[in-house]
């Protein structure tokens, strides 16, 4: 067999393996916390599409749709305060309408599927975005490897609908934006923007991808001294300003007062939350600067960090160097790259730095680890394989042998895939000993709610009693209810913190005080542990029953 068939033999080999693994334990995962409110945003923004465009259908439908959060309403966030996202939430909303199941077990598990299936088109992408630059089988193929046996964002590929949405979104633009590189025409500007305008009504850092494209399109004029590239920059504007109108209902009453409206915002979406940062108990409005790099640093990989580091000095020396070569005195020789590989490593580089840059300078608040920067794990990636390039030129006379050497160091990526499942999005890594993993939020999304139900019951041995539940967290417990059967829904009551009414407590270690000075989750003292479930030194929750319990 020819190296080229082997070699695609190999790739549609794994890509069929992938996707059949994600077929079989989409619904193994957990149901996060923000799931309910965005199918509360969902259907609130598709009632609006149809009210402004003046369309009839599933009009009874969604009035009962609406009120089956009548209970919850003062606790979800207002749909209309948090207006981004609806490329998945109206959509998937007018399905759960021709579906008639809403707020079931099944609203839950196909979005986990969709978000699956996004994310795997993602990584067909980026196996061809470093085809594309590196032009080597092996950088390519491992840099695919990379980027899917990433724990946390392999974990949170099958339920987090906004990030890994936002993430997906940010390859499929970047994806198009290398193909302007390579040539400008009219269909990859127009795909560009498409998908730059949906990533900006997903998290408003989209925004860095028009912009930062803009530029690197004005840089290249200058190099080249070509006029043409004004034309694109037009184009590029005036279509992703277009397809941002088109698909955003927020925006289609007062598009200027409305963007700017959601731009400001974006800073209260982040509201005061308190949280065990590294040992002391921090608030999301005042993180220190080291946060962002202390959370990648210990929840990706070792192996991702170490080729990232060393890639990332390489790109930089060189873009340094060239920064150097600069003549002043000839405008047009602005010789920043030479070639569009080296554009593209640039703009990866460019961007990384700018974006981290300004979000430590500007003190943005952030909760949750690095979840809202999840789509910066394709910069890492990209990078991590440009290093792994030069391994390659420089190791060439020996490389078997730097294969293996690579496979057999991303056998403990896979390894935590495997051992954490289905709590890959809870990862940390071995930087930290064991007993400093609990000096970190791990449980913020509430991911084990739906398990410590499943276990409560199988603690209760008496089949029929009612049981009662009450939850040492400011999470909303409550909402997995919807997620049971009938027969579970009628037989467990949530009782808050009610501790004195609980038959069981549950405590995934989330709270909104300081549990060193503050007692509001102080386990009463009639209650004992029953049951605690702790990941490679991760704790993840534990269980507690009333001592006199049956």
């Amino acid at each position: 067999m020819e190296t080229k068939n082997i070699k695609k033999t190999i790739v549609y080999s794994f890509f069929l393996f992938y996707f059949l693994v994600g077929c079989f334990t989409y619904d193994d995962y957990g149901i996060n916390i923000e799931e309910h409110t965005q199918l509360f945003s969902g259907i609130y923004w598709l009632n609006y599409t149809f009210e402004y465009l003046r369309i009839d259908l599933f009009k009874e439908d969604i009035i009962q749709y609406l009120k089956q959060f009548d209970d919850d309403a003062n606790y979800l966030p207002n749909p209309g305060f948090y207006t981004y996202g609806p490329i998945f939430d109206v959509p998937t909303a007018l399905i759960d309408l021709i579906l008639k199941s809403q707020k079931t077990l099944i609203n839950f598990e196909y979005r986990h599927f969709l978000v699956f299936s996004i994310f795997y088109l993602t990584s067909i992408l980026v196996f061809k975005i470093l085809m594309k630059r590196f032009n080597n089988f092996f950088t390519s193929f491992f840099g695919l490897l990379l980027y899917i046996f990433s724990p946390r964002i392999y974990g949170d590929s099958f339920h987090n609908n906004k990030d890994i949405i936002f993430l997906s979104f940010v390859v499929f633009s970047i994806y198009f934006a290398f193909k302007i590189f390579e040539k400008k025409n009219l269909k990859n500007i127009l795909l560009f923007s498409f998908f730059a305008a949906i990533a900006t009504s997903t998290r408003i850092m989209g925004l860095f991808l028009p912009i930062s494209l803009i530029f690197f399109l004005f840089l290249d004029k200058l190099n080249s001294n070509s006029k043409s590239n004004l034309k694109y920059i037009l184009i590029i504007i005036f279509s992703y300003l277009f397809f941002l109108y088109i698909h955003w209902p927020y925006l289609w009453d007062s598009p200027i007062n409305n963007f700017i409206d959601f731009i400001y915002k974006t800073k209260l979406w982040i509201w005061k939350l308190g949280f065990i940062f590294n040992g002391d108990y921090i608030y999301s409005t005042s993180i220190p600067d080291s946060f962002i790099f202390i959370w990648i640093g210990i929840s990706t990989p070792i192996l991702n960090l170490v080729l990232f580091m060393i890639g990332f000095f390489y790109i930089g020396r060189r873009l340094i160097l060239r920064f150097m070569s600069i003549e002043p005195t000839k405008l047009y020789k602005c010789d920043f790259w030479r070639g569009p590989n080296e554009m593209k490593d640039n703009f990866i580089f460019f961007n990384l730095v700018v974006i981290i840059s300004l979000l430590v300078s500007l003190s943005a608040p952030l909760a949750n680890a690095w979840r809202h920067l999840y789509f910066l794990n394709f910069f890492i990636i990209y990078i991590s394989s440009y290093f792994v390039m030069i391994l390659i030129c420089i190791f060439k006379k020996h490389f078997i042998k730097l294969v293996l050497i690579l496979l057999f160091l991303l056998i403990p990526n896979i390894y935590k895939l495997i051992i954490f499942h289905p709590y890959q999005s809870l990862y940390l890594n071995e930087i930290l000993t064991n007993k400093n993993k609990n000096n970190f939020q791990i449980d913020r999304e509430g991911l084990t709610r739906l398990d410590s139900i499943y276990k409560i019951l199988s603690l209760e041995h008496n089949k029929t009693k009612k049981i009662k539940i009450a939850n040492a967290s400011y999470l909303p417990y409550y909402r997995i209810k919807d997620v049971l059967s009938e027969r579970n829904q009628t037989r467990i009551e949530f009782v808050g913190q009610e501790y004195h009414l609980a038959d069981y407590i549950y405590d995934n270690y989330v709270y909104e005080v300081d549990p060193r000075y503050n007692d509001k989750y102080n386990i009463p003292s009639n209650f004992k542990k029953v049951f605690e479930l702790e990941i490679n030194g991760v704790k993840m929750y534990k269980i507690y029953r009333r001592k006199n319990i049956n």
